[in-house]
């Protein structure tokens, strides 16, 4: 073969390969078809599983109103719902793990790993596993089950890792309303401190709320419009969250046993009640005021938070004065 001929064989082979490897690419990676971590239509999701290596799950189903309970039992926290279903819905790959970190990151998702299922009408949607953050902390390694590669996940425009969003708590996931009433929707409220200075408030009577002893003996009240400013004080009061402990003597002894601060009921339109039991909690390290500024003696209870029961749920809840405070009122506050 001449050799010009041979060269230029050559020389048309070697741009033929070039022009494949630029335009091809023949190692980049299609992130949607091999990682596609992210659900579109999040509004098609209707039950969500997540567990995590200690055992701890959680079930959330969506019903037919909209809003989600927890295990079938519990309204869940709509914010916290909002934000998963986001991050689902936003999530990229941010990068393919590299070789010298593969090992590390399949580690951490076997032992550390939470997994989190996503049904839409009984049919798997997706299932991801979600272990920690990556070293620059930008990112969360995930893996799609059936995978062998994980990657590294992140949100375009947040900086972060996304780990803390798959929640396995059940008591975390809760909603943490205990009352939220229009003054209209409140038919009755008693406060009964146990110690005869409890009170009623019937709020019957055409915009005129009136208040009563625990013998139903009305009271005599001057200033109308406190009333109603208490009466509308029952919006949006939540519990600060769960004790961290859930001590199982602890809560029995204090079904069982101990004198409640306060019980606070709430009777609607509808006949339907809601009721809170606090109780005066130990002083712990979470306590941030420990003596009385003016006598300088040390209290003997939190005075900044209490413990709490709702109706018949027997998780311990925790509850802040700073909040509930405004509806902490007696019978001789009623001027």
């Amino acid at each position: 073969m001449n050799k010009k001929i041979l060269i230029s064989i050559l020389v048309l082979v070697a741009v033929g390969i070039v022009y494949y490897v630029v335009n091809k690419k023949p190692w980049g990676i299609n992130y949607k078809d091999i990682a596609d971590f992210a659900i579109e239509d999040t509004s098609s999701i209707d039950k969500i599983f997540i567990v995590d290596r200690e055992g701890n799950n959680v079930t959330l189903t969506k019903k037919e109103n909209g809003y989600w309970l927890v295990n079938n039992n519990k309204r869940a926290d709509n914010s916290k719902m909002e934000l998963l279903l986001f991050t689902m819905k936003t999530m990229k790959v941010l990068r393919p793990v590299s070789e010298n970190e593969h090992n590390t990151a399949i580690g951490n998702l076997a032992t550390e790993g939470i997994k989190a299922e996503f049904y839409s009408k009984n049919n798997t949607v997706k299932t991801l596993y979600i272990g920690s953050s990556t070293p620059e902390q930008n990112g969360t390694y995930m893996l799609i089950e059936g995978s062998s590669k994980a990657y590294a996940t992140h949100i375009p425009g947040f900086f972060g890792f996304l780990t803390t969003r798959f929640i396995s708590d059940s008591l975390v996931w809760r909603d943490r309303t205990v009352f939220n009433y229009t003054p209209e929707q409140i038919k009755k409220i008693e406060i009964n401190y146990g110690n005869g200075n409890g009170f009623i408030i019937d709020n019957t009577q055409n915009n005129a709320p009136q208040v009563l002893n625990l013998n139903n003996t009305p009271k005599a009240i001057s200033d109308i419009q406190f009333v109603k400013y208490y009466v509308g004080s029952f919006k949006q009061l939540n519990f600060d969250g769960y004790d961290e402990n859930q001590n199982a003597h602890v809560m029995d002894s204090l079904h069982n046993n101990a004198q409640a601060f306060c019980t606070i009921t709430v009777t609607d339109n509808n006949n339907q009640l809601n009721s809170l039991t606090l109780y005066a909690k130990p002083i712990d390290k979470h306590t941030k005021q420990l003596y009385d500024t003016v006598t300088n003696k040390a209290f003997t209870s939190d005075q900044e938070r209490y413990w709490a029961f709702m109706n018949s749920d027997k998780s311990l809840m925790l509850v802040q004065q700073f909040n509930f405070g405004r509806v902490l009122k007696q019978l001789n506050d009623f001027k």
